[in-house]
């Protein structure tokens, strides 16, 4: 509202402005213009721009390229034919409003009389009445009406009626909006107060803003008589007269002019970059002498040291410019001056100055005596340095620390420097060794931005250099798990692993099997509740279970799966998981007829089965058999290649299989010394996998014939007995 109200006041006052002063002012343009657009009217160029210290707008009136008059804001400013008010200032999206009134030519006088009609540029005009006190026009079918010793605009015409004399004019202009360039320029001085004989050197800065590449022009415009005055590029070395710039780039170009003895005066240099334009404005004075004291001429240092050189200015008379000049310097040195931290080239003096002479030595600095020669005002001196030991060829030393926003160390960071790549370790640190020169330094990390930086590593330096890595909105790393889990036939597989998110924004996560095998199945838990998706906060871990049920009649072997974890933002990461799937290896041994009876002397045979009451084939059994001594017994066959499992479930129904032939037939010989009586035979199977084991009972009986001649012994034995009893029993 009060930026409204501020344009509605200034706007009545310049429509009041021109009505006091009877002047046929026509307002051309009311508009918002936006800092760094210029408005062409007539012969006139205004630029709208901003006061870079108190970010104030005002405008530069130029006329054929020269600046005529600046206006500020609020105010009401005349030149010429035009006029220029700039009201309110919009800082958020840098707007001024802008209101342009011109002044147009006298086109026609008249003196109206009623029926009278003419034309003007296109304008039918008729005189409808007329008084003393008033005029009224039909001008192209609209009825206008002029007081007396008042002006009235219609259109692009203005009439004014003073002295029954009907006075026309046409402004026959266009205003043209020219948008603000994508560059700017910048140099901080527009005048300078030099002396005759001295070198001038004026940054200027050159800003591209745009989104594509600019290709300049550079040239000195204008330049007074004999002097020497051109564009130099960065290092001051070259002269330049065209100039690319990269997108959002900027470079500083030096405006060089040196000044002939023996001229006084202002003296004005105009020079133009593209289609920009500078004005600088050189008081040149005599020059005047400076005595120079430099009390140390020459030190002794190592490579790689900065030189302090104290030198004591004294001016004898009233103010002077004083210009500083290195004149010749080792290759690769760099030397400036010091006016305590602030480097100077030139300041004015008034009695004594101390300034220091700063020289910065190479590491790769020749070993030997090097000289500095400089200028003060004209005068020449110089100094030395000897250089008495060198580090010249050594290898440089690199130490990378990466940190994340927070101050964190990051960990197995990978950082590349030339053709070496080295992973942080546990404190965010890497340490290289490498031959001077220029690097480009490359730090990244999943879930980081990736950081580019420029290294310039001297002869034997050891430089530390800290970088900071910015996190990813979103991005996430699977924690644990491993690749590979055992899972027993007819039980649960169970596989863990944690969803780490370590981007800055919370996120969700969906999990899906992309792959498993035939009837089996699988399901994701979290805190013991299935899930398909997840939400981790910044920073946070969850721990998922993927529980895996195999089929009851898998077999054992090595199986698998590919589970896939995907984030909102469309970030994927899968697990590749292989399943030992180990099978349950037991088999049972029974006899079909668990006790058998055979005469001593004689032979029986029985028939032991075998069944496997596991989930895997059980290989290559072998059988062992225990009887007493002097029997002979045999198992046929002596060995079973294989044992496959009796049963597998198939959904709640048990299914028998049918495999190998699983039965053992059992001959059992009897000695025909063996007593009647019950005998035990053990039968042990052993497989590659598994073992059993069986009874059979034996019962041993004798035939008819033995047993008669057995009694008789019994009796003669009885008999023999008794007799030795009486026969004792007498004596």
């Amino acid at each position: 509202m009060k930026r409204k109200a501020f344009v509605i006041v200034f706007l009545l006052l310049l429509s009041s402005f021109s009505l006091i002063n009877a002047q046929p002012w026509m307002t051309v343009f009311e508009d918002k213009v936006k800092i760094g657009e210029t408005l062409i009217v007539g012969g006139y160029k205004i630029e709208v721009t901003l006061e870079k210290n108190e970010m104030k707008p005002y405008a530069i009136i130029y006329e054929s390229g020269d600046i005529k008059k600046v206006v500020g804001q609020g105010n009401i400013t005349e030149i010429d034919s035009i006029r220029i008010v700039l009201g309110s200032y919009d800082a958020e999206n840098q707007e001024v409003f802008v209101a342009l009134q011109y002044k147009p030519p006298l086109m026609k006088e008249l003196s109206p009389e009623k029926g009278t009609s003419f034309d003007v540029d296109g304008y039918s005009l008729e005189v409808i009445d007329s008084g003393s006190d008033r005029v009224l026009l039909n001008i192209n079918g609209d009825r206008v009406e002029i007081k007396e010793n008042s002006v009235r605009v219609y259109d692009k015409i203005a009439l004014e009626y003073t002295g029954g004399v009907v006075k026309i004019y046409h402004a026959n202009v266009e205003v043209v909006r020219e948008e603000k360039k994508d560059y700017e320029i910048h140099y901080p001085f527009r005048g300078l107060k030099v002396e005759a004989g001295a070198e001038v050197q004026i940054p200027v800065e050159v800003i591209n803003k745009g989104n594509g590449e600019l290709k300049l022009q550079l040239k000195v415009i204008s330049k007074p008589p004999g002097w020497d005055v051109k564009v130099l590029d960065e290092s001051g070395r070259y002269e330049v007269s065209e100039l690319t710039l990269k997108p959002s780039t900027s470079v500083t170009l030096t405006l060089f002019a040196k000044i002939p003895e023996g001229v006084s005066g202002v003296k004005r240099i105009r020079f133009a970059v593209g289609e920009e334009t500078g004005e600088i404005n050189l008081n040149v004075i005599k020059r005047e002498s400076v005595d120079v004291v430099v009390s140390l001429l020459g030190i002794e240092s190592e490579a790689g040291q900065n030189i302090t050189f104290p030198i004591t200015l004294k001016n004898h008379g009233g103010e002077k410019d004083v210009t500083l000049e290195v004149r010749e310097k080792p290759a690769g040195w760099n030397a400036y001056f010091l006016m305590g931290n602030q480097r100077v080239r030139s300041f004015l003096l008034e009695g004594e100055q101390e300034i220091t002479l700063f020289v910065e030595v190479p590491r790769n600095a020749e070993l030997g005596e090097h000289e500095i020669r400089f200028s003060i005002n004209g005068i020449e001196r110089s100094v030395s340095v000897f250089v008495y030991k060198t580090y010249k060829g050594e290898p440089a030393k690199l130490l990378v620390t990466v940190k994340d926003e927070e101050g964190s160390f990051v960990q197995k960071a990978k950082i590349d420097v030339g053709n070496k790549t080295v992973l942080t370790d546990s404190y965010g640190k890497a340490t290289f060794e490498l031959k001077p020169g220029v690097y480009r330094l490359v730090a990244e990390r999943e879930g980081y931005e990736k950081s580019e930086e420029e290294v310039t590593l001297e002869d034997g330096e050891e430089k530390t250099l800290e970088i900071t890595l910015t996190k990813l909105p979103y991005y996430f790393e699977l924690e644990g798990g491993g690749d590979t889990i055992a899972v027993t036939v007819g039980s649960t597989g169970v596989y863990r692993f944690g969803i780490k998110n370590l981007g800055k924004e919370e996120d969700t996560y969906s999990l899906s099997l992309l792959s498993i095998p035939e009837e089996w199945s699988g399901e994701f838990y979290y805190a013991e509740s299935p899930l398909r998706s997840i939400k981790v906060s910044s920073g946070e871990s969850k721990e998922v279970v993927l529980r895996l049920v195999p089929p009851f009649n898998a077999q054992p072997g090595e199986y698998n799966l590919t589970a896939a974890v995907k984030s909102s933002s469309g970030l994927e990461k899968r697990i590749n998981i292989v399943v030992k799937l180990i099978g349950e290896y037991k088999f049972e041994m029974y006899p079909e007829t668990p006790m058998i009876s055979v005469k001593a002397g004689r032979e029986g045979v029985t028939y032991v089965s075998l069944e496997n009451i596991g989930t895997a084939p059980v290989t290559n059994i072998k059988f062992e058999v225990s009887a007493p001594q002097g029997w002979d017994v045999r198992a046929i066959p002596q060995v079973i290649p294989e044992l496959r499992p009796s049963y597998f479930e198939e959904g709640n129904v048990r299914v028998g299989t049918t495999g190998v032939e699983s039965r053992l037939t059992v001959t059992i010989k009897v000695p025909e010394t063996a007593p009647a009586g019950t005998y035990q035979i053990t039968i042990t199977g052993k497989g590659d996998q598994a073992q059993a084991s069986t009874q059979i009972t034996v019962r041993v009986t004798q035939s008819s014939s033995t047993a008669y001649i057995g009694m008789l012994i019994l009796a003669l034995t009885f008999g023999a007995v008794i007799w030795m009893m009486r026969r004792v029993g007498r004596r």
